[in-house]
């Protein structure tokens, strides 16, 4: 119960505090507007990403309109080494906290269209695919469904529970409903239902023993049996007529049941991979406009892979081999292609059990593009747009979805702001932006209160300009709300200051930068000072600030700078004098005891019970990687306290 208050409150509060934010100030970029964001993946020969490629490797077109490609960022989507060292590393009570071991991994919908999978048809393609679920990254998680399935979509990284789920879907296709009179291709049905006469005749000769012109003439048949008019024809035609409405409505329910699906992964923040598995769709170009279903691909950032499975030439059922079978099955084939190409993915051919194209699709996914470029005025009209994006390496194949609905400024900044709020409910942690976060506590001895500095980064666009919608709320340990902020940065750093009683919290922090990308995590947070001879608030390193009586801009863990403010608060009891107290700092390497760097800190009084120590350390002099920053306290000769800090010097 407590859990379910703290995310409504979340959703009213945070709203409400970018309504403000939004009121005082106007916004350094209008995030998720003025950019609008592609995702493509560009594969060489045997599937692996090419992850090299910069903003003038591409071409886009909107409408046969050129637009400049603005930046262009690889994801990779594999776990990495460094992440799991990061992982190791990182322990929960580390002075910075990261999203970068969360390590999320991909998102894989396994999807069987069981409407167009005959019953006896798919066993050995559903094994395949039992052991495309066992090949996933241990950070991947997955979910198994009926294209018709209307429930939740749960991704779980349980591969048992999926197996379990992929084993109780069959195919549930059945015969056509027409019995039939003629051994009618179905390629053919189609276009002698849409007026074809040519076709017609050609069916009309094999079926029917006879010409349409002869069959509709009763004067060239005099010499036959019965001279009247010849039914066989009309029969032909009206039976193609039902085929055809039967095939067509059919299409239309799977094309539904597929959006429907789309809609429902578009909740789920983040790229999604879908796995369908078919024996074909008949999606006729002429008749089937698929531009609505990419563009719905693209704002749910779903790639559709469709695994078409083999299936035989004679129809059990009919024991007749179509007159049209080669068309046929490239009928089937076309329409689930179309039905990739326009969600960003690609066909491929499942024979038996063969593995291979599933690891295909495994090679694919595991890195892709965000590519952005601004639209224009005329893009934001709630329609469907035709996107023609390519890729100028040789030996490169692209996989984008190629239609989008340009959403207006309104709506875009809404939707931002609705994807923050929705970041900061859930309990899962977003990694597609990298974020870091780190936290100050300071007591305040006159009232009794605790001042927490909130320091928070993201790894900047390299080729784009920075600025981030950052946001964060603060609960106690009752689930009670004690602060919370949203605000747009013109950078990639945020930093806010809250003041709280005394206590244990729980922080996150949840960043959207201008590409869409979106980063989250949680630290928990101790209000409060040391419990030491002479008490202490937490070791800060700040940027060396031009004017000494301006707020602290505190450093998360990265230091870029040659030179850093080292900043430490001192709580003496009433009556003892600071006058004794010497406070000295140490900078060591984090994989070693002895300091690099030692120099004693400036203290000056704030009044009763409060002093403050300051060091600008010089960093120049020392190599790139990991430190501790450490402030031992001493008292005529004895230690009385000490605070220390993890810093990662990264030039």
């Amino acid at each position: 119960m407590v859990k379910r208050t703290w995310f409504v409150a979340v959703a009213s509060i945070v709203a409400a505090a970018l309504t403000v934010a939004s009121a005082q100030q106007a916004p350094v970029f209008r995030s998720g507007v003025d950019l609008v964001t592609v995702d493509a993946t560009v594969v060489d020969g045997e599937g692996n990403p090419i992850p090299d490629l910069g903003p003038g490797d591409f071409t886009l077109k909107v409408d046969s309109h050129s637009r400049r490609v603005v930046s262009v960022q690889f994801v990779s989507r594999v776990s990495t080494s460094t992440a799991a060292s990061a992982a190791a590393e990182t322990p929960a009570n580390a002075a910075a906290s990261s999203n970068a071991a969360a390590a999320e991994g991909r998102l894989v919908l396994v999807a069987v269209d069981q409407s167009n999978i005959r019953r006896l048809e798919g066993r050995l393609a559903l094994r395949a695919a039992e052991r495309f679920i066992d090949a996933l990254g241990p950070s991947d998680r997955v979910a198994v469904a009926g294209v018709n399935y209307e429930g939740d979509l749960e991704f779980s990284k349980d591969r048992a529970r999926a197996r379990q789920q992929l084993n109780a879907l069959t195919g549930e296709a059945v015969p056509a409903l027409i019995q039939p009179d003629f051994n009618l291709g179905l390629s053919e049905a189609l276009w002698i239902a849409d007026g074809n006469k040519g076709r017609l005749e050609t069916a009309v000769r094999r079926e029917c023993g006879t010409s349409l012109a002869r069959a509709n003439d009763p004067a060239r048949a005099v010499g036959d049996e019965n001279p009247s008019r010849n039914a066989c024809p009309t029969q032909l035609e009206q039976e193609a007529r039902m085929v055809a409405q039967q095939v067509r409505t059919e299409t239309s329910l799977s094309l539904n049941a597929i959006m429907d699906m789309i809609l429902r992964l578009k909740t789920i923040d983040g790229p999604k991979t879908v796995v369908l598995l078919s024996e074909g769709l008949i999606a006729e170009p002429r008749l089937v406009d698929l531009a609505p279903l990419s563009a719905a691909a693209q704002e749910a950032r779903v790639n559709i892979y469709v695994l078409q499975l083999e299936t035989p030439i004679v129809d059990v059922t009919t024991e007749r081999i179509s007159p049209t079978v080669v068309e046929d099955i490239q009928l089937r084939a076309d329409g689930l292609a179309r039905l990739a190409g326009a969600a960003g993915g690609a066909l491929f051919r499942l024979a038996g059990s063969d593995a291979a194209p599933f690891n295909r699709i495994l090679r694919e996914q595991s890195g892709y593009y965000l590519l952005a470029f601004e639209p224009t005025d005329s893009d934001r009209d709630g329609r469907p747009h035709h996107i023609d994006l390519a890729v100028k390496r040789s030996g490169a194949t692209l996989r984008a979805r190629d239609a989008f609905r340009f959403e207006s400024a309104t709506d875009a900044r809404t939707r931002t702001e609705t994807r923050l709020v929705d970041l900061l409910r859930s309990t899962a942690i977003a990694s597609e932006l990298p974020l870091r976060a780190a936290s100050y506590s300071f007591y305040d001895p006159a009232t009794r209160k605790v001042r927490i500095e909130i320091a928070a980064e993201t790894e900047p666009a390299e080729d784009l300009a920075p600025g981030v919608l950052f946001g964060f709320v603060l609960v106690d340990a009752k689930g009670v709300i004690a602060a919370r902020q949203g605000r747009e940065t013109p950078s990639h750093r945020f930093a806010a200051t809250v003041v709280v009683d005394p206590g244990v919290y729980t922080l996150k922090v949840a960043g959207i930068d201008r590409l869409g990308r979106t980063g989250s995590l949680p630290r928990a947070v101790l209000a409060g000072i040391s419990d030491s001879a002479l008490p202490t608030s937490e070791l800060m390193v700040a940027r060396v600030p031009a004017d000494p009586n301006v707020v602290l801009d505190p450093y998360v863990d990265r230091i870029g700078d040659d030179r850093a403010l080292v900043y430490l608060e001192l709580y003496p009891e009433a009556g003892r004098s600071l006058r004794m107290v010497d406070v000295m700092i140490f900078v060591r390497p984090a994989q070693r005891r002895d300091a690099v760097l030692t120099m004693p800190a400036a203290i000056s009084s704030r009044g009763e019970r409060h002093g403050v120590a300051r060091a600008v350390i010089d960093l120049q002099k020392l190599e790139p990687g990991r430190y501790v920053v450490r402030a031992d306290v001493v008292d005529e000769d004895r230690n009385v306290g000490f605070a220390e800090r993890t810093i990662t010097i990264a030039r």
